[in-house]
């Protein structure tokens, strides 16, 4: 039982008793034969340090030597493909050829070019209703006209990345199915014709198997004891002993997949496209290797080549292990006398383990020995037992944290339901042959949160709605955000239109506001019959307004100042027109300012992008929420999350889009 020993001897694991080997007296004999054997390791040592300082030396400058030699075999078949399209850059940019001649052209290219086993070139029309060219030729006869297959090849980022770049591009590594799934790379470059300023005609490229590259330094990769990569110019590992092409990771991911920290300096100087020479050891297997980093001329590629030492060095560490081997010996037996000494010293040391192990299963009503000592082990035990009457009165402290706690959680939840029952439910009011779809989502970031919105349906057919987001999170804010949504609510109730419900609330708020607490909303009504609306901000973000052809844009709302600061009367009004089909979405900062792993915020666009016209109020909502969450993940939640989305639909024909001022 806890606080009382079992009969019986207690057994090693439970006394805490430290095995000789780690013992304080093996410490003390393991030190003096440290000092034994001093003599020796320095003798050894400086043998070693001479041996091997004429051996690594010589092999540093054979790894550099074959690293550049290597290099330059790839750069000069790299600049071979650069040359070539380089001429033929220049060639058509400043020439007028026909169709024919221009496939002609690139076929003679691609069959002149050594390793090239495709090219593309696309010509644009000078003159409007001219004719394009866009054809990929092939060494294996399966060529393509991109005009005449309908492919866009605009919208890809390579032509637009081409087009727009100042000079020639590598790509990098990418599996080429239409070629028999080879890993091709391929080099792009614009055609600019001279004394034309920047205009860009078009592009020429062409593709190399990825072996073409490789094959240049196969014979250094197979050597016992070398490693060779090569890097892509945008960092992808292109060739690397343990990591495929396939799995497309670029230097810097495999650093920090692998644990090899180690690499970072080689993985810097790539980056910079600088030499560098390394001698490092890998952290994953302890083998200290010697690398050099060499950049492939101009070309943005970068070749790492590795050498291990440990063939070159392991004869030499036989000998210097015979050497060390005897003095072990001597040390072995100098530490067994030393070790028989110091248990004496040693053996209330370990007395006092075993009731620091005791007390740490959770043993605290056993008295520590040694406490009237006057030594250091005496200090020691009175610290313990000191140590052992804390813990046990910080435990009955901490038993009542936890009930506290217990019960603070309760009534937290019982907020959140207090909360999120004040929130009205979504609706469809019909109106003749118009239905106003109307739902909003809330999410705090804590139990309870500042995030609020509201639907108030008027005595005359309007609906007023509002969403709001106060300062702070919390307690605090879920207080503040219940009296915000009371002071809207009997505002509207009142008001004739959303500016004087805000100046009206704006003074409410303000009165009895130590707390300088302040809320942002936007507030709005809606005629369901003509999709008229009016809308006034304080300080919140615009809505979105989405047509049902699926453009959306922000409504250009002007904003007062928020609510609680100072009392203003200052809301100017936006009127327009919720056409039939079209969806108005109002959000808080928690959608757009929700972060991921990376702080990357989900941002205005990504909301644009995932919103769908055809969806009904409750989806746009949920798969806001759903997207929202689906970004940030893992990361925690940082702020409360809204959506607030109206939508209205019409049983026979959608109105046009209007943005006619309207009164509401």
């Amino acid at each position: 039982m806890k606080g009382s020993r079992q009969d019986g001897a207690l057994s090693p694991e439970r006394t805490g008793v430290v095995h000789w080997r780690r013992s304080l007296r093996t410490r003390i004999a393991l030190w003096s034969g440290v000092i034994n054997v001093a003599v020796l390791l320095l003798l050894a040592v400086g043998i070693a340090w001479f041996a091997r300082r004429l051996i690594i030396e010589d092999a540093r400058r054979d790894t550099i030597a074959s690293t550049q030699e290597a290099a330059d075999r790839l750069d000069t078949a790299l600049r071979a493909i650069v040359i070539t399209t380089s001429g033929l850059s220049d060639l058509l940019a400043n020439s007028n050829l026909d169709p024919a001649e221009l496939t002609t052209t690139l076929r003679a290219m691609v069959r002149a070019t050594p390793g090239s086993v495709g090219g593309l070139l696309v010509v644009e029309p000078e003159q409007p209703g001219q004719a394009g060219f866009a054809r990929y030729i092939s060494a294996n006869g399966r060529d393509r006209d991109f005009i005449a297959d309908g492919y866009d090849y605009r919208a890809q980022g390579w032509y637009r990345r081409t087009v727009s770049a100042p000079g020639g591009w590598w790509s990098e590594p990418y599996l080429n199915r239409t070629a028999g799934d080879v890993w091709m790379v391929t080099y792009n470059r614009p055609l600019r014709p001279q004394g034309r300023g920047v205009t860009t005609r078009g592009m020429v490229s062409l593709d190399v198997p990825l072996s073409e590259l490789t094959g240049s330094f196969e014979s250094l990769a197979n050597l016992p004891g070398w490693r060779v990569s090569l890097v892509a110019p945008a960092g992808t590992l292109a060739a690397n002993p343990d990591v495929g092409v396939e799995d497309n990771l670029t230097l810097e991911q495999h650093i920090r997949r692998a644990g090899r920290p180690d690499l970072q300096p080689a993985a810097d100087a790539v980056r910079l496209h600088q030499p560098l020479q390394l001698m490092h050891t890998d952290a994953r297997t302890g083998e200290k290797r010697f690398t050099v980093v060499e950049p492939i001329g101009q070309s943005g590629w970068s070749l790492l080549v590795a050498q291990s030492y440990a063939l070159i060095m392991a004869r030499l560490d036989q000998a210097l292990g015979w050497l060390l081997a005897g003095g072990a010996v001597l040390a072995l037996l100098c530490m067994l006398l030393v070790r028989r000494l110091a248990g004496r010293i040693s053996q209330p040391v370990e007395q006092l383990t075993a009731s620091a192990a005791y007390l740490a299963e959770g043993h605290y009503d056993t008295p520590v020995p040694y406490t009237r000592r006057q030594d250091e082990v005496g200090l020691m035990a009175r610290t313990l037992e000191h140590a052992r009457t804390s813990i046990q009165r910080q435990l009955a402290e901490i038993e009542e944290m936890g009930a506290a706690r217990q019960k603070l959680e309760s009534e937290l939840a019982i907020a959140r339901d207090i909360q999120l029952a004040m929130l009205p439910p979504g609706r469809v009011i019909d109106r003749d042959d118009r239905h106003l779809e109307v739902f909003a989502l809330l999410e705090p970031a804590k139990a309870v949160g500042g995030d609020f919105y509201s639907f108030i349906e008027g005595g005359d057919g309007r609906l007023w709605f509002a969403i709001g987001d106060v300062s702070d999170k919390g307690v605090p804010a879920a207080l503040f955000m219940a009296r915000t949504v009371t002071v809207l609510e009997v505002a509207a109730r009142a008001g004739d239109s959303p500016s004087a419900v805000l100046a009206e609330a704006s003074q409410r708020l303000v009165e009895g506001n130590d707390t300088c607490m302040f809320a942002t909303v936007l507030f709005g009504c809606v005629d369901p019959r003509s999709g008229q609306c009016v809308l006034a901000s304080a300080g919140h973000d615009a809505p979105l307004l989405l047509h049902a052809d699926g453009a959306c844009e922000t409504l250009p709302v002007a904003s007062g100042p928020p609510l609680g600061f100072e009392v203003s009367q200052e809301f100017p009004l936006w009127r327009g027109r919720l056409p039939a089909g079209a969806t108005l979405l109002a959000y808080t900062d928690g959608v757009t300012e929700a972060f991921d792993p990376t702080q990357r915020a989900f941002g205005l666009e990504r909301l644009i992008d995932g919103l769908r016209p055809d969806e009904s109020a409750r989806m746009q909502c949920e798969d806001v929420i759903a997207r929202v969450h689906g970004f940030a993940h893992p990361a925690p939640q940082s702020d409360d999350i809204t959506v607030l989305a109206m939508r209205l639909r019409q049983d026979h024909r959608i109105q046009p889009r209007v943005e006619e001022a309207a009164t509401c």
